[in-house]
This record gives C-alpha cells, sequence and structure tokens, in this order.
C-alpha cells in the first residue's frame, strides 16, 4: 500500500500542476468542451484514486469539484469566474492535503466545509474572491494519453548514463585494438556493436529529456493569480511546449521562470489607464516562448509594458551609493538596464504582494548561470522588456572546448566561451605591469590570466591563443599553449582531492578514454584575484570614450605616480638600441620614426628607458619612461589639485598620495605667446575648471582667465550645461554626464572643440 500511496502523491502533483493551468484557458473559452472534459476526467481521476486509497478528505473535496464541473457539462451551470475561482481553491487544497500526507503531517480540516459551499450555485461564493481579472491563455496542454509509462528516480537515470558513457568509452580502445589486427569479420562485428552502443545513448540520453510544457504548465494560473492581485488585465501566450529538455534543468529553472513572469505583470504591465492613455491594448501582453538553438535552449519571458526606466535604476543605486555616481554615469544603456540585476535592489519604492523587497533579479542571474546558462535584456522604454534566458539541452552531456597545456588536456564549457582568439601582434597585444598583464583584442582592454602559470607550470610554452571567457562579474582572457577541438562529453565529478584545488568543475571522458579536468572559468578568476570593473570596457579611440581608470607605475625617480590609461598606447620593453641620444634628449626607435623621450622623471641615459610607455593624443606620440607598470586602479573621486608641472592633483591609492599625471602636459613645448587667444572659465564650476581643465587649455594654444579685463574678449567660454547665466562669448557646454554636450572628463573632446572654436 504504501508504494501505491507514493504512487497516487507523485501523479496527484504533476496531474494538479497541469490542472490549474487548464482550468484558466477553460475560463476564458468556456466553450472549449474538449478542455471541459479533460478538466473533469483529471478530477474524475483523482476522486477514484482517492476513494481506493480511502482517503475521505480529498474524496469530498474532488467529489464536490467533479459535480460542479458535471453541471457544466450538462449545461445546467454557465462557467463563471466565481466558479472557476472556487475550483482552483479546491485544487490548492487537494494539493496542500496531498503534501500533507507525502510529509506525514497533521493538517487542519477547517474551512474545507466553506470551500465546498462556494461551489453551490443557491448559496452563492462562501469565500472573499478576488475580482477574476480578464486573464487569457493561448496554451493547449495534452490531455493524457493511453502511453504507458514507469517512474524510475534521477540517481538511477545518471547511474545508467555513468554505464553507458562507459560502454562508449570501452567500446573506442576496443575499435583502436581491432584495427590493428586487420580482420575484416572484426570490423563487421564491430560496427554493429557501435550501431547498438549509440542507439543505447541516445536512448538513455533522451530518458533524462522532458518537454518543457511541464515548466510551462502552472504559468497560466500565475498569472491569473498575479494580475487579479494587482488588479490588472493580462493574456498569456505560451510557445513552444513541445521542447525538450534535461529534468533537471527544469527543477533548476522553475523559481526564475516564476520570478520573471511575476515581474512582468507586476513591475512591466501597465494598469488599464495607464495602457489606454499611452495608446496600448487594455490588456496587457506576455509571451512565455521556448526554441531549441543548436545545443541551447532559449527560453524568452516578452511583455509589452513599460521596461526598464534605467534613469530611474541609476537614481536610486546613486542615492544609496553616491561614490558610483562616476561610474554609473559612464555606462551604456544597455548596461544601465543590467542595474536591475544588483543585490538588493528594486524599482518599487513601495512593498507589494509581489515585490519591493529588494530580493529577487540577483538571485535569478545566479540560478540562470548555476546551469551554465546566460540572461539577456532587451529593453524597449515605453515599449516593453523581453528577457531570454539561455541553457544547454542537458546537465549530463556538456559541450567542451579542449585547451592544451604543457602537453596535458583541459577542456572548457562552451558556455563560458565567447571566442578563441589567436594571439597576433596585428589584431592582439599584451601589456604587462607587474606580476599581471592585460591584453587588448580589438580596442577592448580585458585582465589576462596565463593558464601554464596559474598551474605552476615554470617554464611553459609561450602562448598562442586567447580564451575570452565570460563569467558573471565580467570577462577576461585565459592564456593557453594550444586549442584542440570541441566534443559533446559527459560529466563526472572529480576525486575530492582534485576538487580541492578550486579551479576544476569536473571530469570528462573523451572517446580515447584519458580523463580530462574540467576547467571552472569563474574559479579560475577567483584564484587569479581579477577585480572586475563595473564601468565600460575601452573602446577604440574612434569612439571618443575616456575609461575612468589610471595606471599605477613607479617612476624612474622612485616616486609613485598614476596617469589616465587612455592616453597610453602600449607598455613597452625596448631593446637598448632603440634608445639613442640626439639633440639634447632621448629617441626612441619605433620602425621608420623616431620617438621622443620624455625626461622630466630623470632619464638621462638609455639604461632609464628599460620600460616605456607609449602615449598617444591626437596624433602626437611620446615615451615616457618608467621603473615599473604594477597595476590598474580606478580614478579616485576625491582628488586634491595641485600645480607642479605635468602633476596636477593627488590621489589617495590604498591609503597613500600619489601624483597624477596629466598626459596633454607631457605634449607641451612652451610657454604662452602673445598670439595666443584667450578662453574664459564661466559660471560657478570655474575654480573646478582652473584646476582640472587649465592644463588641458593650454595644451590646446589658450590663455585661461576667470574674469576678463575691461575691453578684453573672449575667444571661447567654458559653461557647465546646467548653468543658467549665459557666457559672454561663445561658448562650449560641459555635461556632468556623457551625452550632455563635451563630458567634463573627456580630455580629446574638449580639445577639438577647443581647436574648433580656433578655428
Amino acid at each position: 500500500m504504501d508504494d501505491l500511496l507514493q504512487e497516487f502523491i507523485a501523479e496527484t502533483r504533476e496531474t494538479l500542476e497541469a490542472l490549474s493551468g487548464e482550468i484558466v484557458g477553460w475560463e476564458a473559452a468556456p466553450d472549449d468542451r474538449a478542455r471541459l472534459d479533460a478538466i473533469f476526467r483529471f478530477v474524475h481521476t483523482i476522486k477514484g484514486s482517492c476513494g481506493f486509497l480511502d482517503l475521505p478528505r480529498l474524496t469530498r473535496l474532488s467529489h464536490a469539484a467533479e459535480d460542479a464541473l458535471s453541471a457544466v457539462r450538462d449545461g445546467a451551470r454557465v462557467p463563471d469566474p466565481a466558479l472557476v475561482t472556487a475550483i482552483l481553491a479546491i485544487i490548492d487544497r487537494i494539493g496542500e492535503v496531498v503534501e500533507a500526507i507525502d510529509a506525514g503531517a497533521a493538517l487542519d480540516d477547517s474551512g474545507e466545509e466553506m470551500l465546498i459551499a462556494a461551489l453551490d450555485p443557491a448559496t452563492g461564493p462562501a469565500l472573499p474572491l478576488a475580482a477574476a481579472p480578464e486573464t487569457t491563455s493561448e496554451v493547449a496542454l495534452p490531455v493524457r494519453g493511453t502511453k504507458r509509462t514507469v517512474r524510475l528516480s534521477v540517481d538511477l537515470l545518471d547511474h545508467m548514463m555513468s554505464g553507458v558513457s562507459d560502454m562508449v568509452l570501452a567500446r573506442n580502445q576496443l575499435a583502436r585494438a581491432l584495427r590493428e589486427m586487420d580482420d575484416p569479420r572484426l570490423e563487421t562485428m564491430l560496427d554493429r556493436l557501435t550501431m547498438t552502443v549509440d542507439e543505447l545513448r541516445d536512448t538513455v540520453t533522451r530518458t533524462r529529456m522532458q518537454r518543457i510544457e511541464a515548466l510551462f504548465a502552472p504559468l497560466p494560473r500565475l498569472v491569473r493569480d498575479a494580475a487579479s492581485s494587482v488588479g490588472k488585465h493580462v493574456s498569456l501566450a505560451i510557445e513552444g511546449g513541445d521542447v525538450e529538455l534535461d529534468r533537471e534543468m527544469i527543477e533548476l529553472l522553475r523559481d526564475p521562470l516564476v520570478h520573471l513572469v511575476r515581474n512582468a505583470v507586476d513591475h512591466g504591465i501597465e494598469d488599464r489607464a495607464t495602457r489606454i492613455l499611452a495608446g496600448k491594448p487594455a490588456a496587457g501582453r506576455l509571451r512565455v516562448s521556448a526554441r531549441q538553438a543548436g545545443n541551447l535552449i532559449v527560453i524568452e519571458i516578452a511583455d509589452d509594458g513599460r521596461g526598464i526606466d534605467t534613469d530611474r535604476l541609476a537614481l536610486k543605486i546613486a542615492r544609496e551609493r553616491p561614490d558610483r555616481v562616476r561610474e554609473l554615469s559612464a555606462l551604456t544603456e544597455a548596461q544601465r538596464a543590467e542595474l536591475v540585476f544588483e543585490p538588493g535592489l528594486s524599482s518599487r519604492d513601495e512593498v507589494t504582494a509581489l515585490s519591493g523587497r529588494g530580493v529577487g533579479m540577483d538571485v535569478v542571474k545566479a540560478n540562470v548561470e548555476q546551469t551554465g546558462g546566460r540572461i539577456r535584456l532587451s529593453n524597449r522604454p515605453g515599449e516593453g522588456l523581453s528577457v531570454a534566458i539561455e541553457v544547454p539541452l542537458t546537465l549530463a552531456i556538456l559541450n567542451a572546448v579542449m585547451v592544451e597545456v604543457a602537453d596535458t588536456r583541459f577542456a572548457l564549457s562552451r558556455q563560458t566561451v565567447e571566442e578563441i582568439v589567436a594571439i597576433d601582434q596585428g589584431q592582439v597585444r599584451i601589456d604587462r605591469f607587474g606580476t599581471g598583464a592585460v591584453v587588448v583584442v580589438r580596442g577592448a582592454r580585458l585582465p589576462l590570466v596565463e593558464l601554464p602559470h596559474l598551474l605552476g607550470k615554470n617554464d611553459p610554452a609561450p602562448l598562442r591563443y586567447l580564451a575570452i571567457v565570460s563569467v558573471r562579474e565580467g570577462r577576461y582572457a585565459l592564456g593557453l599553449e594550444g586549442v584542440i577541438d570541441t566534443q559533446e562529453l559527459v560529466v563526472k565529478p572529480a576525486a575530492p582531492a582534485v576538487m580541492r584545488a578550486g579551479i576544476y568543475a569536473g571530469q570528462m571522458l573523451p572517446d580515447d578514454g584519458v580523463p580530462v579536468l574540467l576547467l571552472d572559468g569563474a574559479a579560475i578568476a577567483a584564484r587569479a584575484g581579477l577585480r572586475f570593473d563595473v564601468q565600460a570596457e575601452v573602446e577604440d579611440a574612434d569612439t571618443g570614450e575616456v575609461a575612468v581608470g589610471t595606471l599605477l607605475f613607479e617612476d624612474v625617480d622612485g616616486v609613485a605616480r598614476l596617469i589616465p590609461t587612455d592616453a597610453i598606447d602600449r607598455i613597452e620593453r625596448p631593446a637598448m638600441r632603440d634608445v639613442n641620444a640626439a639633440a639634447g634628449r632621448l629617441w626612441l626607435t619605433a620602425g621608420e620614426k623616431s620617438v621622443p623621450i620624455w625626461a622630466g622623471a630623470g632619464a638621462r641615459t638609455p639604461a632609464d628607458a628599460g620600460t616605456v610607455l607609449r602615449l598617444q593624443i591626437d596624433g602626437r606620440e611620446i615615451a615616457y619612461p618608467v621603473r615599473e607598470a604594477m597595476e590598474i586602479v580606478p580614478l579616485p573621486e576625491s582628488l586634491t589639485p595641485v600645480d607642479a608641472g605635468p602633476v596636477v592633483a593627488l590621489a589617495m591609492v590604498d591609503g597613500t598620495p600619489v601624483e597624477l599625471l596629466d598626459p596633454m602636459l607631457l605634449f607641451v613645448d612652451g610657454g604662452d605667446t602673445p598670439a595666443q587667444p584667450l578662453c574664459l572659465l564661466h559660471g560657478p564650476d570655474s575654480p573646478w575648471m582652473d584646476a582640472f581643465l587649465r592644463p588641458t587649455i593650454e595644451a590646446a594654444g589658450y590663455r585661461v582667465a576667470r574674469t576678463l579685463a575691461p575691453g578684453e574678449r573672449a575667444q571661447v567660454a567654458l559653461a557647465m550645461t546646467d548653468d543658467p547665466a549665459p557666457p559672454p562669448s561663445p561658448a562650449i557646454r560641459l555635461g556632468r554626464r556623457r551625452g550632455e554636450g563635451v563630458y567634463r572628463y573627456d580630455r580629446i573632446a574638449l580639445t577639438r572643440a577647443l581647436e574648433e572654436a580656433r578655428a
């Protein structure tokens, strides 16, 4: 009897899950006789099983629902929102009782008579039922057929998969041995064995797969209840329910999908009045779809609501974290939308039954990435939001990139690898500083992790490839000695001693039977000590954007200094023969040209130029000699202005004041001339302009003044975009954030604007 009871509990759970969605669909289409008959059969089956197992409470509840549905089938009763809500309440109670039976816990039966009474049309609803929303569902869940089934535990399926994988490896080893014997009869038998083993492997793999409709089945009820609680009208469309996905993956995606659907109803879709005023249909549209793209399953949740108000998100973070204002102003629109994944952030100011507690989207992203998947946003302010979840078909078989380090093979999950780049001086540049390194790939700077060094190889071969690895916190380049191929392999746990290394996610068994360790991209980043910046990655100089980042280095005079990274084209260790003295200074021979070496910090001999920073601004170039490039650090918010040649400010780095260089001043050869035009610093921000922008303005050939003498005229004035007082001369407006005039920290754009004003 215990086995029958457990079978009943498992079957009832599945039945109730599908049943609630069918009822909501029937409410939207009362004339759908086939759906009504399917619901009736579901309830009748539950009632019959309860009677056989002597479960009187469940029998009484299911019998009441069956009577009400029978009256509708006979035409004696018309389905209305009150009836549907009452039946759903009965279904919920049956589920609670089943769970209590499974847990062996007592459950109070008070209130059950009220639930049954709510089904009686004579007495009316005995429950305080909420007004049902106009929620429609375009999804047809299949009626249970007569196919014979058997229930198996997932552990047993995993064991079967492991056994079949071992069989495949044994087959491959046998095949190599038989080929050496060159016996046609054995080859024929081997071919037959190969076909049988491959078919068995595919069959066992399919036993782990389940139609994704099992994941979508609760959504109609979920949308109905969520829309009802916030007084909205939502039309739900579900597509792609026949797509198959690993059953373990389905379980892992349940919570993220529920959260995203609730968010769409609560945050995204507007109320009826707001939608009508915006020229939209009164009922919001929510579409949940699934499709297969290669070895990936893409689940998309799209609504036609208001989208994400990125300005509001950024403002909320800025109020809570004023130290992040500069970082937020540097983000692109897509990156501002990604702020919704910030821990503890909610776009709601008030707490509702569905949201506002600041818990959710960061957990959703973490859960999706735990499966080896990704989550992407497509935000259309005022038009809607689309959230796409990409996950692998199965957790048991992984598409892996086989790589090589020190004559040893390793595997990388294909899901985490964005691309493989061959190291070529024309496309890839590696800049080393201290114990770290940065690669520049098509204008984007990424931290470099050299896998041979991470694995403790003292004398590795030269790096030949870079794998651009994407993890939750950001992207980095993984240096490799070789890339072999890609394979679909079964993932197995590695030995505990191996896992304690902290950089592996398991082991895989290729066809040759030699185990290969699976590298964990996130763990490698953590072991290498990478610190990812939320700011936008540095782009090519053509974009005109300046990353808020600086290089900390030790100068030739032993003093630590900072210089903005945007001015650094590369870090180079020139050969001694390429550094020569001429015309009273040092010069660096670079190809067919000579680059002047800045000598302000005491570089007097070629030995002082063992490492140089190649600086480029507006087509001009100099080489700045340094002892050591140490690390890249963000530009501190608080700067103390100073006037000491190219040193324009002091910045606090780890509690120590460090000199900040203005690269523009390194290019200035002489002082002012009588022919120089005048630039007026206008408005209340003129002291800030004088402290931070004077070197840039003077380097562009201007004199600088904060007030005009009687009869004096300025060629151009600098003023902030939010300064209401009009300047007395043609003005260049400076913005506090990108997109507003000339961004005040963008020295290159300001120089161009000054040159245009002078012309």
